[in-house]
């Protein structure tokens, strides 16, 4: 054991960009670990003390806002990570300042936009897509969980500060209290007998955690690096202004695009079903989450690393990182899903008795979840190459086949439908944009051989 112990101690001596993104990871692993089981009990208790029709509601309230919120943001966090870092490599304090509050200007116009599109269209929004709940009631609760977008008016840039200068820590413990605080309320709730508005509640509170808690520290970190007068220093950005808005709307389209086909399965199922089928469809997802959650932190800590060495052309390293990165995502992955599968029957019956039938459901959606997270740098690799527009077209392809099918699939085979587009899309997407990546990286390692020889 000593023996295989010293191995990986030479191993990860010897290979300094994998052990910073290891060290990095641990502290938003460390974060996940903890929270995975609180997160766990907490949608059983939601579940149990809901039922289906209740859950699939406040899950609709929630993914209404979310889904706003997503499309009017153009990802500042990827611009700050990807303009930031440039800048840094270059000693330009200048430049790095004018990323921050170009980032930070465009975020907040954005995010006020989305709170007013919500406040004075939550009565259609409430029509379209909740069904079997009293509509005036419907559209003051998405109106009241719309002000949290209020409270993440500039974190995407916050976090993408917190990520691009290694404060890993900071957000882990930030994700932590988040989980702490909805957690609390929920299980107050669920002993107190108490009802839906509470639980929603409790879903608001942990989102003003997460959405003011990277700002404050964000702050905090620009302050400590660049002085308490960072924000009045005159800077001129050398970005151009269409280069700025060619990749914050490349990024918003993707994520929108991605948005709409993977992220947005209660709305399709509110439209086509109705409530019941969202409860059920989101007991499945809470199970197959726990498959995504140690894997989340490592999407978070490989964005830097991976820019890091794209902008340094080291080719070679870049392709080790990426082969360690996803052999470790695979080592979680495969025995995990195959244990989930085995005891997921149990796993679903803990929810409640309205939801045996997920079952079925969380299975179909395994396999294409299993396949994200084993290649789960996919598409930040195209974005650390500056090509936001790749994963655009590619899932743009896969979003409108995948949606164009939901019109026959859903109203035939229900949840189950959504969930074998929903598995599908994912796998035929993130394989295609793994391909392109490899090519891509080929392509500019010929490119500098190429300079090189001349």
């Amino acid at each position: 054991m000593s023996r295989f112990i010293e191995r990986i101690k030479l191993y990860l001596h010897e290979n300094p960009l994998f052990r910073r993104f290891l060290k990095n990871s641990g502290y938003m692993f460390s974060s996940s670990t903890i929270s995975v089981a609180m997160v766990a009990v907490q949608a059983i208790l939601a579940a149990r003390l809901l039922g289906a029709d209740q859950l699939g509601l406040i899950t609709l309230v929630i993914t209404i806002n979310t889904t706003v919120n997503q499309l009017f943001s153009f990802r500042m966090g990827e611009y700050v990570i990807r303009f930031y870092g440039k800048a840094k490599a270059e000693k330009d304090q200048g430049q790095i300042i004018s990323v921050i509050k170009t980032s930070a200007l465009i975020e907040s116009i954005t995010s006020i936009c989305a709170f007013l599109f919500i406040y004075f269209l939550s009565t259609w929004l409430a029509k379209v897509w909740i069904k079997n709940f009293d509509l005036i009631q419907a559209s003051h609760l998405i109106r009241f969980f719309g002000f949290v977008i209020l409270a993440n008016l500039t974190t995407e840039t916050a976090n993408g500060i917190l990520r691009i200068t290694n404060r890993f820590k900071i957000q882990a413990v930030l994700q932590l209290l988040q989980t702490v605080v909805s957690f609390s309320m929920i299980t107050l709730a669920f002993f107190l007998n108490w009802g839906f508005f509470e639980v929603l509640l409790a879903y608001f509170a942990g989102k003003l955690v997460i959405g003011t808690g990277p700002t404050i520290m964000a702050l905090k970190a620009m302050n400590e690096d660049y002085g308490r007068r960072w924000f009045l220093t005159k800077s001129n950005s050398r970005i151009s202004l269409k280069d700025t808005l060619r990749f914050a709307v490349s990024t918003n389209l993707s994520a929108t695009t991605k948005l709409l086909a993977s992220e947005s399965e209660p709305l399709w199922l509110g439209y086509f079903i109705d409530e019941s089928a969202v409860g059920l469809f989101k007991v499945a997802m809470s199970v197959v989450n726990l498959l995504t959650i140690p894997i989340t932190p490592l999407i978070q800590t490989a964005f830097p690393d991976i820019t890091h060495t794209v902008v340094a052309k080291k080719w070679a390293q870049l392709r080790k990182l990426l082969k360690q990165i996803t052999l470790l995502a695979a080592a979680w992955t495969i025995p995990a899903g195959i244990l989930m599968i085995v005891t997921g029957k149990w796993l679903v019956w803990l929810y409640g008795p309205d939801f045996p039938s997920s079952y079925l459901t969380f299975v179909i959606l395994l396999f294409g979840f299993a396949v994200t997270n084993i290649f789960f740098w996919n598409r930040t690799l195209m974005l650390s190459f500056g090509k936001a527009n790749i994963p655009l077209y590619v899932l743009a392809g896969g979003a409108i086949l995948k949606m164009g099918l939901a019109f026959i699939v859903i109203p035939r085979f229900g949840i189950n439908g959504e969930a074998a587009l929903l598995s599908a899309y994912f796998i035929v997407t993130t394989l295609l944009l793994v391909l392109i990546g490899y090519r891509v990286i080929r392509a500019s390692e010929l490119t500098d051989l190429a300079a090189g020889a001349a």
